[in-house]
């Protein structure tokens, strides 16, 4: 499975967010990511996508090669802390992968991550032995799709339910880049 192989070379890389800058404009050197534009662990991915939170973007990758970058907004929950249980309304951070993929007459596309992953589970089950959050579940139909609430997207005002919304130009479009298998990192 492509996200398996992918999931090694990024497992070094979960820990950390590269900058915040537009396209084309290079970063500060890293031995890992050398530059926003071009992601070479992802090389041989015909398609993959970064979302970083902290910056609002999702940019979609080509054999590691930056080809669009979008705006985004996420859960009305807050994006500084991770997502923790069922109705908590905070965007997961970690390795996914889009399942499901299909029309929607509310957000023109739903793009289905197959949250919560193994990782999600053993971080809840360790939360919940200390008791630190409650006993509501993980959660599920974590996704990326467009608006109903086309305004607040523009603000920039985080109102999903912990989904990744993009406008829905952008949602038509990226549809056309990627498909069920596609491997999406969500960085803080």
């Amino acid at each position: 499975m492509r996200a398996v192989h992918v999931a090694a070379g990024v497992a070094v890389v979960l820990a950390m967010v590269t900058g915040c800058s537009a396209p084309k404009k290079k970063p500060a050197p890293s031995p890992l990511i050398a530059d926003d534009d071009r992601l070479e662990w992802a090389s041989q991915e015909p398609a993959f996508v970064v979302i970083r939170k902290t910056c609002r973007r999702l940019d979609v990758y080509r054999y590691g090669q930056r080809i669009r970058s979008y705006p985004a907004v996420f859960g009305d929950g807050g994006t500084r802390e991770r997502k923790m249980f069922s109705g908590d309304h905070r965007t997961p951070t970690g390795l996914y992968m889009i399942i499901g993929a299909r029309p929607h007459e509310r957000w023109g596309y739903f793009f289905l991550l197959d949250y919560p992953n193994a990782h999600d589970a053993g971080v809840y089950q360790e939360a919940l032995a200390e008791g630190t959050i409650p006993a509501a579940g993980l959660g599920s139909a974590v996704g990326i799709h467009g608006t109903d609430k086309p305004w607040l997207n523009r603000e920039n005002i985080d109102w999903t339910w912990g989904c990744i919304s993009l406008d829905n130009d952008a949602i038509d479009e990226f549809s056309r880049f990627v498909w069920v298998g596609t491997p999406v990192l969500i960085e803080d």
